[in-house]
This record gives C-alpha cells, sequence and structure tokens, in this order.
C-alpha cells in the first residue's frame, strides 16, 4: 500500500530516535513484532517523527489505534482511497494536530458521524460535520492549555485552538484530510485566531471550526484574516516536502506552511543581513515581530542564505524585523506597504551599549488594510437554513449538558455549583473524587484547580496528590504549593506516587536539601530542541520515563519532586523559576540564582490614565540578543505608582495604543537597573484624540420586541444622554469577546449612567452561559428582539458592515450615533466606555 520512500523515510527517522527513547526503545521494538507490516511502517513514521515527550507519555496502543483506523479509512474509504501519501500521512493518519492532549477518539469520533454522512458528497459531508461540531462544542475563552478533543466532547466548550483540533479531529475521523490553520497574531487587535482548512479535490478550502456556513471558503473571521501580517499551518514533518508550495520555514520538528496568500494581499519580506563593514552574514536569524498585546511577538524566526538574505511572504503592514548572530543584533521596523526590503546591520551587543538611550522612542504601527480576496455571499435561503440549523445545534448542546445536572450534588456540595457547571459529562469524575470520604482536602484541591481542569481531572491522579501534610504552613502555602497537582499548564498526572518510589532511595538527601533535586534534573534529563516541540512540554513522569524534558519541563519536575517529599514549591509567577519554600521564604536553586542582587524600579503614570499588562504596556528583560517580556499581568498602580523589584541589567518598557482602525501608537524605552541607585520613569501612553473615533449619524426611528413581544421605540429607549445599543450573535465567538470584555470592566459600566440595550435574535439565545454572566453582573441591563431585521438597517446607517455581529453602535441622546462597529473588534469595549467618561 505505501510507497518505498515512505518506507525508507519511516525507518530512517525511526532509527534516529535509538538514542532518544532509552529503555522505551525495547519495549517500542517487541511491539512493533505484533504489528502487520503495513501497521509497522506507519507506526515506525509516527515514532520517528512526533515529539519526543510524546514517546514518554502515551502508550504504544494509543498510536496503533490511530494507524490501524487510517488505515481502514485509507481501505474502505473511496475519497481517503484516492489521496496522494503526503496528504494522507499529514492530515488522515497523524494523531496530533497541535498541542492537545492526546486520546484514542478516532473511532468513536468516526462512529458519530458514518450514518449521517452517508451517501453525501465530500462537500456536502464537509458541511455536515461542521454542524455536528456545532452540536457538540461552541466557543468559551479559556487559558492555553489545549485539551484533548474527547475532553471538547465532553465538557462542549472551549477557545479556538481546541475548536479547530476538535473539528480536525472530525474531519480525520472519516478520512478528510484537514488542518489547523492559525495567525500567532493578528495586527490590527489583541488577539489571535486559528480555524480549519479542509482538502477537496486537490484543494484547500476554509471554514470556521464549530461555526457551520452553507458554503465553504466563509466564516467571521475572512474580513480579519485579509489583515494578518502571518498565517500559517504546519505538519510534524517534512515528509515529501515542495519548496515551492507554502513551504515556509523548517523549525527543528515541524515544518511550517506559509498560507497567508490565500487570506490576504501579500508581498515578499526580503531582510539583507551584514556586519558592521557591509559584509553579508549568512547563517544569521532573522525574527519578524508583530506588535501586539503591547510587546514584539516574533511570529516566524528564519535563517539567513549565502547571500545574507532571508525571505517571507507577509501581509502589507508593520512590522519589526529583529536579526543576530553570536552576541550581534539589530533591529528596525519595516513598512510594507512602502518598502518590501530592509538592511540589518549586526552593531548591537551586550558589551557597547549606546543603544541604550533610556529616552521614549514613539512609533506608529500600521495594520493592514482590508482586500477581500473571498467574497462569497451566501443566498437569502442559505442563510435562513444556517440559522435554523444553528438553532437546532444550540438546543441540541445544551439539552446533553443540561442532562448532566445533579441537583442532590449541588445541594451537599451548594460552594461547588460553578465547578459542577464547567464540568459537563466530566462530573462524574468530581463527584466519585468529592463523596469518597469526609477529607476536608477534597474541596480544598478542587478550588485551587484552574477552571479548565475540572473538565478533564480524574478522580484517581487526585487522589494521588492528597497525601500530604499541612502542618504549620499557612492555608495559602499549602494549599496553592503543596496540595495542588497543578505546577503550570501540563496534563495532570498522578505523579506523586511515582515519585516516591522512583527517588526511594534519594528520599533522604532530597528532604535534607532540595539543591540536590535541582542537581539530579540538570545531570540527568536532557533535551534536544531538534526532537521536540517547544510549545508542549513532559509531565514529571513522561521526563522520568525518557530522561528528556524541555526546559519549562524540568522546572515542573523539579516542583513535582520537591512537593512528593512534602516540600511547598512553585514557579516563580514572574520570572518563571523553580523555587522551594526554605525558612518561610521561596528560593530558586542556586542556578536560577546568578544575581542575587536587586535593583528597584518606579513607574509613575497620569492621574485618570488606565494601564493594563499586556494591553497598554510590558517589561522585558534584555538576554544575550533580545527582551524576554516578564509577567506582570495582574498588577496594578496605587495612588499612579508601581515598585518593581528586578535584578540588575538592561530592560526594555513598551506602551501601546490602539487606535479604531487598528493602528498602534507606541512608545518604547531602553534602560539599565544598577543595584543601589533606585530609578524612576514616567510613563509614556500616546492618546488617542476623540475626533479621530467620533462619527455623527442619525439612526432612523425602529421598534423592538421584549418578551412578550411588545414594541418599543428606540427613540423612547435611547432617551439618556449615552445608550449602547448591541445587537449580538450570541454564542458566536465575536460576540463571545465582547461579553468577555464587558465582563472585564463590570465596576467601569457601574460607574456610567449610560442605558445598556442588548438584542438578540431569538429568545433561546438568553440562556447563553457567557450573557447569563453579564446579566447578572450588570442587572440593569435590559434585553430586547429583533423581528423586523433593524440591524443590517442600523449598521447600514452607521457605514459598517451590514452582515456580521455583533454591532455595536453608542448613541446620544436624539439617535445620534457617534461611535460603531460590526464583527471582530477586540478592545471596542473599552473603547466605548472611554468615549462615555469623556
Amino acid at each position: 500500500m505505501f510507497s518505498i520512500h515512505l518506507q525508507e523515510y519511516a525507518l530512517d527517522k525511526y532509527q534516529g530516535r535509538k538514542k532518544y527513547y532509552g529503555s522505551l526503545w525495547e519495549e517500542i521494538e517487541e511491539a512493533l513484532g505484533g504489528c502487520t507490516e503495513e501497521e509497522a511502517v506507519l507506526m515506525r513514521f509516527l515514532y520517528g517523527t512526533m515529539p519526543v515527550r510524546d514517546a514518554g507519555e502515551y502508550d504504544f496502543q494509543v498510536f496503533l489505534k490511530y494507524v490501524r483506523h487510517s488505515l481502514w479509512l485509507r481501505r474502505n474509504v473511496e475519497w481517503c482511497r484516492e489521496l496522494a501519501e503526503d496528504i494522507f500521512v499529514h492530515h488522515v493518519l497523524y494523531y496530533r494536530i497541535n498541542t492537545e492532549d492526546i486520546s484514542d477518539c478516532r473511532e468513536f469520533f468516526y462512529e458519530q458521524l458514518k450514518e449521517r454522512i452517508q451517501g453525501l458528497s465530500l462537500k456536502e459531508a464537509v458541511i455536515e460535520i461542521n454542524y455536528w461540531c456545532a452540536e457538540n462544542a461552541v466557543y468559551e475563552a479559556t487559558d492555553e492549555r489545549t485539551v484533548s478533543p474527547m475532553t471538547m466532547y465532553r465538557c462542549g466548550r472551549g477557545r479556538c485552538g481546541e475548536e479547530s483540533t476538535f473539528a480536525v479531529t472530525a474531519y480525520r475521523s472519516v478520512g478528510i484530510p484537514a488542518r489547523q490553520v492559525y495567525t500567532p497574531r493578528w495586527a490590527h487587535c489583541d488577539d489571535n485566531h486559528a480555524w480549519v482548512e479542509v482538502y477537496l479535490q486537490d484543494k484547500w478550502y476554509f471554514l470556521g471550526a464549530c461555526e457551520p456556513e452553507e458554503v465553504l471558503n466563509k466564516g467571521w473571521f475572512t474580513a480579519p484574516a485579509n489583515r494578518a501580517i502571518l498565517i500559517h499551518s504546519r505538519t510534524f514533518s517534512d515528509y515529501m516536502i515542495n519548496p515551492s508550495k507554502e513551504y515556509m520555514v523548517q523549525e527543528n520538528l515541524l515544518t511550517y506552511y506559509n498560507n497567508t496568500s490565500f487570506y490576504a494581499k501579500t508581498d515578499i519580506l526580503t531582510v539583507v543581513v551584514k556586519d558592521q563593514l557591509g559584509q553579508s552574514i549568512e547563517g544569521a536569524f532573522v525574527a519578524v515581530e508583530i506588535l501586539n498585546m503591547a510587546e514584539y511577538f516574533p511570529a516566524v524566526t528564519l535563517t539567513t542564505d549565502h547571500n545574507g538574505e532571508a525571505k517571507v511572504v507577509v501581509g502589507l503592514g508593520d512590522v519589526r524585523v529583529r536579526a543576530w548572530k553570536g552576541e550581534s543584533f539589530g533591529e528596525k521596523k519595516v513598512s510594507l506597504k512602502a518598502s518590501t526590503k530592509a538592511e540589518l546591520l549586526l552593531e548591537c551587543c551586550a558589551e557597547k551599549t549606546d543603544w541604550v538611550t533610556d529616552n521614549w522612542e514613539q512609533e506608529e504601527f500600521c495594520a493592514p488594510t482590508e482586500y477581500p480576496l473571498h467574497p462569497v455571499q451566501e443566498t437569502k435561503e442559505q442563510r435562513e437554513q444556517r440559522e435554523k440549523r444553528l438553532r437546532d445545534a444550540n438546543k441540541i448542546r445544551e439539552q446533553r449538558f443540561a442532562a448532566c445536572y445533579d441537583e442532590e450534588l449541588e445541594s451537599v456540595y451548594s460552594e461547588e455549583t460553578g465547578i459542577f457547571q464547567t464540568a459537563g459529562e466530566n462530573i462524574s469524575e468530581i463527584r466519585a473524587f468529592l463523596t469518597k470520604d469526609e477529607n476536608p482536602d477534597r474541596r480544598r484541591m478542587l478550588h485551587c484547580l484552574s477552571v479548565k481542569d475540572y473538565k478533564d481531572l480524574k478522580a484517581d491522579i487526585l487522589e494521588d496528590h492528597l497525601v500530604c501534610e499541612q502542618g504549620s504552613l499557612t492555608d495559602e502555602v499549602y494549599e496553592k504549593y503543596l496540595l495542588s497537582p497543578r505546577v503550570s499548564k501540563e496534563e495532570l498526572t498522578p505523579y506523586r506516587s511515582f515519585i516516591r518510589s522512583y527517588f526511594r532511595e534519594k528520599k533522604e538527601s532530597f528532604e535534607k536539601d532540595p539543591e540536590q533535586i535541582w542537581k539530579y534534573i540538570k545531570n540527568t534529563i536532557h533535551y534536544d530542541v531538534e526532537v521536540d516541540y517547544r510549545t508542549i512540554c513532559a509531565t514529571p513522569i513522561g521526563c522520568l520515563k525518557i530522561k528528556q524534558g524541555n526546559p519549562l519541563a524540568q522546572k515542573i519536575l523539579f516542583v513535582a519532586i520537591c512537593r512528593s517529599f512534602n516540600i511547598p514549591a512553585r514557579l516563580n509567577p514572574i520570572m518563571q523559576v523553580p523555587e522551594y519554600l526554605k525558612e518561610g521564604i521561596f528560593t530558586a536553586p542556586m542556578d536560577f540564582r546568578e544575581e542575587e542582587k536587586t535593583a528597584s524600579l518606579v513607574l509613575k503614570v497620569k492621574e485618570g490614565s488606565k494601564w493594563n499588562y499586556f494591553q497598554t504596556w510590558t517589561i522585558g528583560k534584555f538576554k544575550g540578543t533580545g527582551f524576554d517580556t516578564l509577567n506582570y499581568e495582574g498588577r496594578s498602580f496605587e495612588n499612579n505608582t508601581l515598585e518593581l523589584l528586578l535584578e540588575p541589567g538592561i530592560y526594555r518598557l513598551v506602551t501601546s495604543v490602539r487606535m479604531p482602525n487598528g493602528d498602534q501608537h507606541t512608545s518604547k524605552r531602553v534602560f539599565r537597573l544598577e543595584e543601589g541607585k533606585p530609578k524612576s520613569i514616567e510613563m509614556e501612553l500616546w492618546e488617542n484624540k476623540t475626533e479621530d473615533v467620533l462619527v455623527n449619524y442619525r439612526l432612523k426611528d425602529f421598534s423592538l420586541q421584549d418578551s412578550s413581544g411588545k414594541e418599543y421605540r428606540l427613540s423612547e429607549l435611547a432617551a439618556e444622554e449615552f445608550t449602547v445599543l448591541a445587537f449580538l450573535g450570541v454564542g458566536e465567538e465575536p460576540t463571545e469577546h465582547v461579553l468577555n470584555e464587558i465582563l472585564a470592566s463590570v465596576s467601569h459600566w457601574k460607574e456610567t449612567a449610560a442605558r445598556m440595550i442588548m438584542v438578540l435574535r431569538e429568545q433561546g439565545e438568553l440562556g447563553n452561559v457567557t450573557f447569563q454572566k453579564v446579566l447578572e453582573n450588570l442587572p440593569e441591563i435590559e434585553v430586547y428582539y429583533d423581528k423586523d431585521m433593524c440591524c443590517e438597517k442600523a449598521a447600514a446607517l452607521m457605514q459598517v458592515d451590514t452582515d456580521k455581529l455583533p454591532v455595536l453602535i453608542l448613541l446620544k441622546k436624539g439617535l445620534s450615533g457617534i461611535y460603531a462597529c460590526a464583527g471582530y473588534n477586540v478592545g471596542s469595549v473599552e473603547l466605548m466606555l472611554k468615549l462615555i467618561q469623556q
């Protein structure tokens, strides 16, 4: 069934892993002996190309089930049988899509879908499968840990990266090639996004995961994608890569493909790197950085050729390019609309610091303008069909999860009601753990987990972590840094019993001196970046099994070993270094205490100005040839002042103000901190001018209906000085973003006298979880319904898109619209607040 080329490629890659798999190699070899010839080829392909950590985390049989299901599809499903070999292995066989937890799931998904798509054409099947996805999962803002597709099915909610992983799994389960497509950062708003492409008749088509349309190449994100700097997809091997088609860069294990030109107007950015004598430098690294969340995010890193050049296709916006080799580096802003070529001199280094100017420098970063490439329109009949089927999908999903409600459990554990509602079908695991006995640590442990943990925790794993003693520790230290099974964003495992058994002979020395734990890790756990995926990390058990783990995994392992021997430990929330409790103070191992000196930085802001970390400002520390952003999320200015105690060194402050059109006004300041020399800096933030934002369009009066059907004229409802009129697409991702922004600014809305009117399409949307949270926090919100399609007319009068939700309109008394936006506009809620308060 498979070509000689694939057989040889798989064998070569597999044999190259022998030195990494250690004692696991013999187990794999023995298991391969029980496989058919075809199974063995694909198993070698997987074991030869997978992130090394996966081999230590998941059993051979899990991968074998993926292989056997894909082989069955190859033999029995016509559209899969006709696929080219490389498309099959990359986009049907492969078990990993991005950073998700892996579990046996393809057969389950196939069983859910097989009858539903029977007799359909390939295109019809693609559309039908996405409706099934919508019946089982919907968008919810969550943390960056990616749950498995099975967890998404059992809880029904996840962020776009999880929705797209879920949908790709559904397509691959029936033999339809699919891949996740991703923009690492938008240029026009502080966010990112992931969606799906499917392969039909030798072409890729895009769609919104769990957001079905009646036509392909259409989604709410089509317009934002028109404005992207970079959109890419990935495979976990370079098998049969054609450099002329989509290929962008090889980053260790992963091959990245540049999909930007399929979505946006693009050009080729050429970066030429030279030394101070003007000689071209081969082998220099070049990062193309997008200003987003008040930091310069490296969207892609390239390597210069023998001419000192690195090239990449990008959207026509402003980027910062940074190049480095050895200890020298250089950087500059590039405006693609003005020039597609940039020359960088590697003239800066840590030793020669004339580039540390200690002055604010201002720049404007322009986002690409919208340039529609896929003006696909649905007919009236298609829209009505889609809306009806989406309403039905929402009801099916909501009814399934409503059936998980356990009234008896909630009556006993009333404080855990929110946990039960989040868990979905995983409530059985929580019930088993909570009700096993009266140990009060059960409830304490649950409350120190992340919200996402409730969706996929296992009772037996939590049981493993109950064996610890509080002694004289405070409740906070005990619960967060000893009892808790979670260290960072790793998958939860029963590591304590494993570690205690594994280190039985070292227990006494570890307990006596935790420094020995880090010495063991440093000497025993290795990391080869070329065979791993840097955005996922091994669990403590996986690390010890194959003696491999990236830097974060090694830090997590340190914390896990400490906690297993009843030593409170954590990752420092700002610097992310491991720390253990020593004489009441969290202390890092000696290797992380290169600088025990501290320097004081006092930041001062103007009265009334608003500062949010990862939105309007960040601070980064210089390391080697670039800046690493520190994590001060949640820290606020008190009395217009914030003091930071930092290590001596070079730092960079970045501040950013987003304009309504997506452009940014930014200021940056590079400075040095020294021990014993406190430094004070006045923060600088460009202010938007109100006249740059305001419009003045008079709306025509129209009627909205309440839940009883009674009609109200807009002129009656908008009689206050300010009225926020929001036409929502409840359950859809752009509206979820708006609702979450409102939740994040509840206290500020309460301070305004603005009237808030939210307009739904039908009463079934009222039960949406996020919408209910908004109503609970802001009960003064008035809810109406739009039976007469007034949204389109209002949007047209305000000169925003008429076919995108949500539509947000800020009205002044007298039906005067002074601001409006439609669709996906991160930051629109805060902007309306600012306009009201001015």
